[in-house]
Order: C-alpha cells, then structure tokens, then sequence
C-alpha cells in the first residue's frame, strides 16, 4: 500500500480514537520533554562551571597563602605565613616549563577616596597581570602600572572599571587620588577584565585598585601585609607537562614550609574533573527521564493492541483481499511511529518552556543543543518502532477466517 494510504488510515485511527491517542502519546511528551529539560539543565551547569574555570586559565597553576591556625606544637598563633619571595624566585629560576610568575598581595587596610572609605581593595601585582587575567587597559588615555614603576617606587595605580564607579562616581577618575595607611596614589589608568574573572575564583578584578607589586612591598612594612604574595600565577609553557610542573611545585612547597600555610589550584585540573563529573550528571538525568520515554512505551504498546482487537475485522477483509503481511505490519507500525513522533515534537515544545521556566524563576543557566533534541526525537521514534513492532506483528499474523469470524 502507498504512503498516502498509511497516512490517512492513521489519521482516522488517531481521531477516532482522539482522547485514546491522546492519553497514549502523553507518556511520550512527558518523557522527551523530561529529557531536553534536564539535558538543557545540565548543559547550562556545565558550561557555566567550565567557563568559570577556563577564566582562571587552563595553563595557570595558582597558588593561595593561607594562614595556618595555629602552631602545631606550641600553640601559638603565626604571624608571618604564606608563599614568601624565595618561593617566587626558584619558580622563576628552577622550573623550565614555567613562562611567567605573576605575584599579587593585597593590603588589608581601608581605601579612601574623597574623604570617604570604601570596600576596595588594594592589591600590589606584578605588570604581568594584566595578560595572565585576560585584561585590558579600558581607557586609552591611561596606561596600565609598569616594571619601571617598581623601579622607580612610583605611587600610582591602575583602577578596575567597578572599582572606579565606587571610588569617583561619574567623574573622571584619571589624574585622581586614593589613600591608604598614610599613602596616596594617582589613578593613571582603568582596567577592565571583559570576562567579569575573579581573582583565584573570589575577588572580583574590576572592583580592585592596582599597584605595581615591588612599589607596594617596598612602602608597606611586613605588619600591614602579613604575606609577600595572597596569591601566585604561575603560567606553564606547555600543557602536557604541567601536572609534573604542578607536582615539583607541591614537592618543593613540602619540604620548605613546615605548616600548610598554602594552597594549590590547578585550574586545568579542575576541568578536567569537572568534565568527568558532568559527562555522570547527563548520564543519570538521561537515564531518569529515559524511564518516562519507557512508560510511554508501554501506553504506545497497549493502545496499539487495543487498535488491533477493535480492527480485526477490517485486518481479515484486508488480508482476505489479497493484501499482505508486510502491508498490515506496516501499516500499524507507521501509526505506532506516528504516535511516537508526534509526542517527540511536542516534547521538545514543552522541554524548551521548561528550559526557559527554569532559566527565569531558578536564575540556573539552561542550555538546549541540538543534540539533545535530536536525541530526543530519535528515542521517541525509536520507542514507536520498538513498541508498535510486537502489535504490528500481531496484526500481520492474524488468520484472515479467523479475524472475519470475529
């Protein structure tokens, strides 16, 4: 029989039995629409948690001083802590797959800015800092802090866009003051990271004030810093060593620090684990929605053998015509597939509205890729075809005497 003939049959099978069809195919919309939902979900959290981690540079190892609470032994309180200089200088000198050594220490004292304080940071980083955050200089009447700078113990500084919002307001910020226990600096530039990145995954770059890191050591005594370097970029020259970078980095932090006063971040690292992570997190979401598509399944089967038992008669004059197996399978399977597919379509419908529902009441990032509605649609017929074959078959083997004495 042609396609048109299997068109229409389905179409007066699906409305005469309309509110049937309808219950049938609901196990279907609901399970393809459970998946691109939560496909979409998992998606959004993926790209959103690998970005963040891609802002802190893949080829970062990131280093965080961390006070130690207490003296193992004595149980005294440690005064001084953290990565120091020396540290700085073997990763410069005694590690070849390293290509920049980027310092940043912050001083935890009160910025003021017309008189007024504000929550600001100030932070002394090395010139490179710019580069290795993905930054930019925002004003190009300004520049960003320099080595000479440093040289020259030159008190001026480079603030972040948000920062320069809090600090002036709308004025000009270039050519203006900040002060900081009993020091002054001029504004000479704005930064701005486009990326919105935060320092080492917590502070906020374009809500910090910037000095050149030597000329905040050399004017800030050891008591109002703490540490030498909050935090340490080390940037490696090739990806494919930097796990055994990584491990000398640990080794030799081990053997000269005798408390854990630090911390090591490798960002690569974590994607890497975040990827494993999120690859489990689809599998089990897919699997769960998987279980709707599977009840939907079952309806699709049960209505399909209902179809069958009210349409013998009609299966016996068909096949009492001359018409053959093959037909009566197909014919019953295409309205299996129909069934299915039609469900997939408004699944995918209802599965972008959740998507979006999520995304605006949960403020979770939701992402639908064509994959998943691809995937999606492929089930829902590949559901049709698994669960309309047992009744199709049945169908196609029905006696035509029998099925006319019926």
């Amino acid at each position: 029989m042609s396609l048109f003939y299997n068109l229409e049959s389905t179409w007066l099978s699906l409305k005469h039995h309309a509110f049937r069809s309808l219950l049938a195919m609901l196990g279907v919309v609901l399970g393809v629409a459970a998946v691109v939902g939560m496909l979409a979900v998992s998606e959004g959290a993926r790209v959103e948690s690998i970005e963040r981690i891609r802002r802190q540079g893949v080829d970062n190892i990131i280093l965080h001083s961390e006070e130690p609470q207490a003296n193992a032994t004595g149980g005294e309180n440690i005064y001084y802590y953290g990565i120091t200089s020396e540290d700085i200088a073997h990763f410069k000198t005694a590690l070849d797959n390293v290509k920049k050594v980027v310092p940043v220490v912050g001083l935890r004292q009160t910025i003021y800015a017309n008189g007024r304080p504000t929550d600001v940071v100030l932070v002394g980083a090395d010139p490179e800092f710019l580069n290795i955050s993905r930054s930019e200089n925002a004003d190009p009447r300004g520049r960003w802090i320099s080595e000479l700078d440093g040289v020259t113990a030159s008190q001026v500084c480079s603030v972040g866009v948000d920062a320069a919002r809090q600090l002036f307001g709308l004025d000009d910020p270039l050519g203006k003051t900040v002060s900081v226990y009993g020091a002054t600096f001029e504004v000479v530039g704005l930064l701005n990271n486009p990326l919105h990145s935060k320092l080492a995954g917590k502070y906020d770059i374009n809500n910090m004030v910037y000095v050149e890191y030597d000329t905040l050591l050399s004017i800030f005594n050891r008591d109002a810093l703490k540490v030498e370097a909050d935090y340490v970029y080390i940037q490696v020259q090739d990806l494919d060593y930097l796990k055994n970078t990584a491990d000398r980095i640990r080794t030799y932090l081990a053997g000269t620090h005798e408390l854990p006063d630090y911390t090591i971040s490798v960002p690569y690292e974590l994607l890497l684990a975040e990827q494993a992570t999120q690859r489990v997190f689809a599998v089990v979401m897919g699997s769960i929605a998987a279980i709707s598509l599977l009840v939907g399944g079952i309806g699709i089967m049960n209505i399909m053998l209902a179809n069958i038992y009210e349409r013998t008669k009609e299966i016996g004059t068909l096949r009492a015509l001359g018409a053959q197996r093959r037909t009566i399978l197909t014919q019953f399977l295409f309205e299996a597939v129909t069934l299915t597919g039609l469900g997939g379509v408004l699944g995918v419908g209802i599965g972008f509205l959740i998507a979006l529902l999520i995304k605006h009441t949960a403020d979770m990032p939701t992402i639908v890729t064509p994959g998943s509605v691809i995937v999606a649609l492929t089930v829902s017929i590949m559901t049709g075809i698994i669960f309309g074959t047992h009744p199709a078959w049945k169908a196609a083997n029905l006696s035509p005497i029998e099925a006319l004495r019926r």
